[in-house]
């Protein structure tokens, strides 16, 4: 059990591991809905489509999205065991505010968003209700989180501060820096108690 969280660092000597993660394959019977849906999400763009299959990127990756038709599909119970959600990672908070102004414009409503802390995340629903995450980290080096780590914040509120993603863009608008948002959705009083 890890008490207090920290980076892993992986030396030389590590066992084989995989290069990167690649894709995820959702079975749908909601096809052309969620396809559209992904497309406009994750300004991606289709390797290959052909009405049961498509393969979406939106980086150099062949494909980090696959959606099968499957019209047997039936929804998943909301206790059901599995995933949970997948995230998706923008360099800063000024890519995380103009992607959500964009998405807000195309009429994508995210059910809620936390400060973890260490990453801020807004959380979407796609049409077949699978969590979907856009977020981006806090700080720029794994010194900074594992110096964050360190204090015990995270121990002792693992999920964080759900806070206003409206507010958060309008601040970004305004001009507030990065690190200034970071620490209003944080509150201090709540870091330092």
């Amino acid at each position: 059990m890890v008490e207090n969280p920290r980076l892993p660092e992986f030396g030389e000597d590590a066992p084989l591991r995989p290069a990167r993660f690649s894709h995820i394959v959702l079975r749908s019977a909601r096809y052309t809905e969620m396809v559209d849906w992904y497309k406009t999400f994750l300004n991606a763009r289709p390797l290959f489509e052909n009405g049961r299959v498509c393969f979406l990127t939106y980086d150099d990756e062949h494909h980090r999205l696959l959606v099968g038709h499957d019209p047997d599909a039936t929804p998943r119970p909301a206790t059901a065991e599995g995933v949970g959600h997948w995230a998706y990672l923008f360099n800063d908070l000024g890519e995380l505010m103009t992607s959500y102004e964009r998405l807000k414009g195309e009429g994508f409503v995210p059910k809620y968003a936390v400060n973890h802390g260490f990453q801020v995340s807004i959380y979407y629903r796609d049409p077949d209700d699978n969590e979907v995450e856009l977020g981006c980290d806090v700080f720029d080096s794994r010194e900074e989180m594992n110096a964050w780590f360190e204090k015990g914040y995270f121990r002792d509120n693992f999920f964080g501060h759900v806070f206003d993603p409206d507010e958060v863009l309008k601040w970004h608008h305004e001009g507030v820096p990065a690190a200034e948002i970071f620490e209003r959705t944080y509150p201090v009083e709540a870091r330092d108690a």
